[in-house]
């Protein structure tokens, strides 16, 4: 499919998916599609595909390559790929979407697994591309070897007082240890690190950001940490609270809790009123009795604000489609890349293709791509995050009006 738009420089978008088990059969059906909805040069090819394609990604990148000629051609391996109102969870897939970008500037850029971002913003804005004209960036990482809050650190204090860094992304899903999953960039293959794009100039784009999770019981302190477990909330055992948490909660919600608990950790502390949007969610990975510790997937710190969550379909729904319903004031969109946590899919609603179906509702068909993640990047207030549990969105547009 694809669509473009009419004002001038003319922007257009496709994408396409394939099942097909055989890697370069899946890339060149794919290719041969975009080839076909597009014709001419292409400016950006970005793909997802299954963790079946390991072996051959470069092979199936390099096909696209060759049929289509893009400036930049990424690629990366993962659980399982979304798009064309499809999602393949645990099945062989690839998805690609190919763009026609006039008038806008593309900055591809790494980081290695010995490299880590440049302590000079200077440095850092000339790696990324960030300048006045700078719209937002693409962000694909492997979890074993990238340090992504650092990364995402380094990029908002790249930007001035009250300016947004818009990033969104995920981590890379299609391996269980270091050194399986795969990252192409261009000619340049690597098991480790990040890849990024950054978009500026006549785009336009949207980062949403939809939760899985919503908080149960009430907010509470951290009083005591030690890496990544929590002592003390509220001047008690951690471990104490926790199994007091049933007591405080809905007898609807128990239901919920069968399911594990998670932790949120409030973005801001001086937020009034906490709602499921101002956390980043993370998951308890287990309890030590003995010292009264939870253990979480995050290091957390002393005067912090925390809620326990519970994962919910019913919310995970209503957010996703009050966040693409604040769409339809908008014009047409050109195109969208979904992050999706491996954790919703099927595991969490229970029918199939849920967030791709109220993507293509809500937006009318348009051309996605995506892929299931192992952790969703995307802004709050302006400043990204990694989150747990989400479902990120990119929207592109052209460019209507200059921002102030």
């Amino acid at each position: 499919m694809s669509s473009t738009s009419p004002t001038q420089p003319i922007l257009a978008a496709a994408a396409a998916v394939s099942g097909h088990l055989d890697t370069r059969t899946s890339a060149t059906e794919v290719a041969h599609k975009l080839h076909d909805a597009l014709g001419g040069k292409v400016d950006l090819v970005i793909s997802f595909a299954s963790f079946h394609h390991r072996a051959a990604l470069q092979e199936g990148g390099e096909l696209l390559r060759t049929t289509l000629n893009p400036d930049v051609n990424v690629a990366v391996t993962t659980e399982g790929v979304v798009g064309c109102g499809t999602e393949l969870e645990g099945l062989a897939g690839w998805s690609t979407l190919a763009l026609q970008l006039p008038g806008v500037d593309l900055q591809p850029w790494r980081i290695e697994l010995d490299q880590s971002m440049p302590e000079d913003l200077n440095e850092v804005s000339e790696l990324i591309g960030y300048g006045p004209d700078y719209r937002s960036t693409i962000l694909l990482a492997d979890p074993f070897t990238t340090q992504v809050p650092k990364i995402l650190g380094a990029m908002s204090a790249c930007a001035p007082s009250g300016r947004p860094m818009p990033v969104v992304g995920g981590l890379i899903s299609g391996a269980s240890q270091a050194g399986h999953n795969v990252l192409l960039l261009n000619d340049q293959l690597t098991n480790t690190g990040a890849v990024g794009i950054s978009l500026s100039g006549d785009i336009e784009v949207d980062c949403l950001v939809s939760h899985g999770a919503r908080p149960i019981g009430e907010p509470l302190v951290i009083t005591k940490a030690n890496q990544n477990m929590i002592l003390e909330l509220g001047g008690k055992k951690a471990t104490e609270v926790l199994q007091r948490l049933p007591q405080s909660i809905a007898p609807s919600d128990h239901e919920l809790l069968k399911n594990g608990v998670l932790i949120g950790i409030a973005i801001s502390e001086y937020k009034e009123h906490l709602g499921r949007g101002d956390f980043m969610v993370r998951n308890v990975l287990g309890v030590q009795n003995e010292t009264g510790a939870v253990v979480i997937g995050e290091v957390p710190r002393v005067g912090q604000t925390v809620q326990f969550m519970v994962r919910d379909s019913n919310t995970a729904t209503e957010d996703l489609q009050l966040l693409l319903d604040s769409q339809v004031l908008k014009s047409d969109p050109l195109a969208a890349l979904l992050f999706t946590c491996n954790g919703r899919g099927r595991r969490l609603f229970e029918e199939e293709n849920h967030d791709i179906s109220i993507i293509d509702e809500r937006l009318g068909k348009r051309p996605v791509t995506g892929f299931f993640a192992s952790g969703e990047i995307g802004p709050v207030a302006g400043r990204p995050f990694l989150h747990g549990h989400a479902a990120t969105l990119a929207i592109l547009r052209p460019l209507q009006d200059e921002p102030e």
